[in-house]
């Protein structure tokens, strides 16, 4: 068991369930319904590995995918698992996606979503999305990624900005190192679980997001991909993530029950 000042820490697990775009950032062509595709290949296995599990999740999913894919939206919301949004057209993020893809996901999902992600964790307009029904967010990553974003001075933990709860996503040790997806690509899985036990010790939770086209063996045959992006990608990313589960002690909830809790707590 590990040492944790926090009696009941939380695992907050979540996926970006969009339209694999990538080639496109990289002067490469696909269609949103290729996007879909290879998507929908990852999404199976996450699903797949969650039930072998027996854990829950949060997938924040795009108008475009929910659309073209509404059996394995459908799939999530029946095993358990939280529906969030990440707006609409994943490539091309507008003002009007809060409301757009709230409408979307919670037609095709048959329940209300609570929660959003803006694609590529773009900043967030608090008081429209509050004004928009979202009880929470999490579009923070506490850290430097270079050619994306500085968050070094936002808080490791959550906080509210005009009614809406912001849950940042987990960054480990005082040099704020990302432990989002690519983090997973690199690190010996050990080294990751090691630090992501750092962070529920710290924090009382560790919050972490992959992509379902990282799980897809099709996007191995993307050559305009970064080899940073493919490396471990396809299988071998299904039983790293598989061994974090199992490596981590902690109680695996969704994004709306840890919120929930928290304004509880506070």
């Amino acid at each position: 068991m590990i040492e944790c000042k926090h009696k009941h820490p939380k695992v907050l697990l979540s996926f970006d369930v969009e339209e694999f775009d990538m080639p496109r950032e990289h002067g490469g062509t696909i269609s949103v319904e290729e996007g879909v595709e290879v998507s929908a290949e990852g999404v199976e296995k996450i699903l797949d590995l969650l039930k072998r599990t027996a854990v829950l999740a949060t997938f924040f999913v795009t108008g475009n995918f929910a659309e073209r894919a509404p059996e394995l939206v459908r799939r999530m919301v029946a095993e358990g698992h939280e529906v969030a949004c990440h707006g609409v057209d994943h490539f091309r993020p507008k003002a009007s996606d809060l409301v757009e893809s709230k409408r979307i996901v919670e037609k095709v999902a048959g329940v209300k979503v609570r929660g959003y992600r803006q694609p590529r964790m773009f900043k967030t307009d608090y008081g429209e999305m509050h004004r928009c029904g979202y009880a929470y967010d999490s579009s923070v990553n506490p850290a430097w990624v270079p050619g994306r974003y500085n968050n070094t001075g936002v808080s490791r933990r959550p906080f509210v900005r005009e009614g809406v709860v912001e849950v940042p996503t987990s960054v480990a040790t005082g040099a704020r190192v990302p432990m989002f997806w690519l983090a997973l690509h690199w690190m010996p899985v050990l080294a990751y679980v090691k630090l992501a036990r750092g962070c529920l010790r710290q924090t009382g939770y560790f919050a972490t997001y992959f992509h379902p086209w990282e799980f897809a063996t099709a996007v191995l045959k993307y050559k305009m991909v970064p080899g940073y992006v493919r490396h471990n990608a396809g299988d071998k990313m299904v039983k790293r993530l598989e061994r974090v589960i199992r490596g981590l002690e902690g109680e695996f909830v969704t994004y709306s029950d840890f919120v929930e809790r928290w304004q509880n707590e506070k």
